[in-house]
């Protein structure tokens, strides 16, 4: 038998690439650290901002600067001596009452000493002091004091923000000289 040279099988083809060609599906060794390094540097940037954004919140939560409040608690005359005369009307009384200060803040309010006045009408009958004191964070703090106060202090929250602020009260009531109360007591 003669053999067929057909049949017979023929030597493998050497395929070599171009040069500017890709291997099919397979990149060089050099751009898979490439690609881990942009993407560790994807990773760290979304850390990054996501980071940011919880601060941003937490700032915007618990760092806001509010100027403290406060509100009479009681009200009370002691020591009240008037004269009707007509000519020449006149009274005489201290007027004891008790102040809430009233801080929502996440840090202390510390007020300065204070000067308040008693009005009658346009006429100023009299005046207090209101010596420095503190009002703790997130609390509210009891005080004497009378009529229409402006505190002015420095709010400190968590030792990072320290801002001044000024709340004031004014308050208007009726003195019912016989029976020696106060009646119709309103606060702005």
């Amino acid at each position: 038998m003669h053999p067929d040279h057909q049949a017979a099988p023929l030597a493998p083809v050497q395929d070599y690439p171009r040069s500017d060609v890709e291997f099919g599906g397979m990149k060089p060794k050099a751009s898979r650290r490439e690609e881990k390094s942009s993407k560790f540097l994807v990773y760290v940037l979304v850390i990054l901002v996501i980071q940011g954004t919880v601060l941003l919140i937490f700032g915007s939560i618990f760092l806001r600067a509010r100027t403290p409040g406060f509100e009479l608690e009681s009200v009370r005359v002691r020591n009240l001596k008037y004269t009707t005369n007509s000519s020449s009307p006149s009274f005489n009384f201290t007027l004891l009452t008790s102040v809430a200060v009233k801080n929502t803040n996440f840090g202390h309010f510390r007020f300065d000493n204070t000067t308040g006045t008693v009005w009658c009408g346009p006429v100023i009958v009299g005046e207090f002091k209101l010596p420095t004191g503190r009002a703790p964070a997130r609390e509210t703090d009891i005080e004497q004091l009378s009529s229409h106060v402006r505190l002015s202090g420095k709010l400190n929250i968590m030792n990072i923000m320290k801002r001044r602020r000024h709340p004031q009260l004014n308050c208007f009531m009726k003195l019912n000289f016989t029976g020696g109360s106060v009646h119709d007591l309103r606060c702005d």
